[in-house]
């Protein structure tokens, strides 16, 4: 038993030197890397244009507002002139977005807090690394013709 055990044990060991040598013959021992592939995200010359409709991307937008007070019970925004916390809830999301420089989406909603005092929401919205949707930012600002 202990000699069938060395058997193996030696054969396990040689196979591996085996195949390794068999790789050598064939001038594959250096592995083929690409740095092409290895590139920063950073360093990519421009971000891909979102290919979504304006519907989509108000859906997706209403959806992340849903979700958003689903899980807070309202949709909270710093205010930051005054570095006041908003409870708002939402009023309507424009179906037409807009453009920014580089690829970027903007999508405007409107929001009543407690008082009925009106706020508008701008998200801008990228392609994510995901290859999904992503907001990256939230600018809050007056509603048209109600100052602050």
């Amino acid at each position: 038993m202990k000699t069938l055990f060395s058997v193996l044990l030696l054969g396990g060991l040689l196979c591996p030197a085996a195949a390794l040598a068999a790789y050598e013959d064939e001038g594959l021992s250096e592995a083929a890397v690409s740095t092409d592939t290895a590139r920063n995200g950073d360093e990519e010359e421009g971000q891909a244009v979102i290919q979504e409709n304006d519907e989509d991307l108000a859906a997706f937008v209403t959806d992340y507002i849903r979700k958003d007070i689903q899980l807070k019970g309202a949709f909270f925004l710093e205010e930051k002139t005054s570095r006041k916390l908003l409870k708002l809830t939402l009023a309507s999301v424009e179906q037409k977005a807009g453009a920014a420089e580089g690829g970027v989406k903007l999508v405007t909603a409107a929001f009543k807090d407690a008082a009925g005092k009106k706020y508008t929401a701008v998200f801008h919205l990228q392609n994510g690394p995901w290859g999904g949707l992503d907001i990256f930012k939230i600018e809050l600002k007056a509603a048209p013709g109600k100052p602050r």
